[in-house]
């Protein structure tokens, strides 16, 4: 079965909800969710969840290369645009949640709470 899990991504002002059908544990979203913290830290993108949450979906499309347009040969994943989808909100079905918070520089993993430093530099262990 597939560990899935649920990013929501927010600001002062707003969040956004992003779906993971499959790989959500700590080490199946590392790489990408570091790459997205890293580029906030950066200052490559902006700390403001409706402008930054948009490069999240960019990078799960690069994740599952899947390239500019669905095409029918790709079979299961050429109808998703990448490895995080947009939702409405929380799914009944996820075995983690990941609240990146923008404005305070925090990931909360279920019920762990890193710095965006502490993400970045360390491996973290979420049982």
């Amino acid at each position: 079965m597939s560990t899935r899990a649920n990013i929501k991504i927010s600001d002062d002002w707003d969040s956004l909800w992003f779906y993971r059908h499959s790989d959500g544990y700590p080490s199946g979203v590392r790489k990408t969710l570091r790459n997205f913290i890293g580029w906030v830290v950066e200052g490559r993108i902006r700390a403001d969840a409706g402008q930054a949450s948009g490069w999240l979906i960019i990078i799960g499309n690069q994740e599952y290369d899947a390239g500019q347009e669905p095409k029918e040969e790709d079979g299961i994943f050429g109808w998703k645009v990448g490895a995080y989808e947009p939702t409405s909100g929380k799914h009944d079905d996820i075995a983690y949640l990941y609240d990146i918070n923008l404005s305070e520089k925090t990931i909360k993993i279920n019920d762990d709470t890193y710095s965006f430093e502490q993400y970045l530099d360390h491996e973290i262990e979420v049982d």
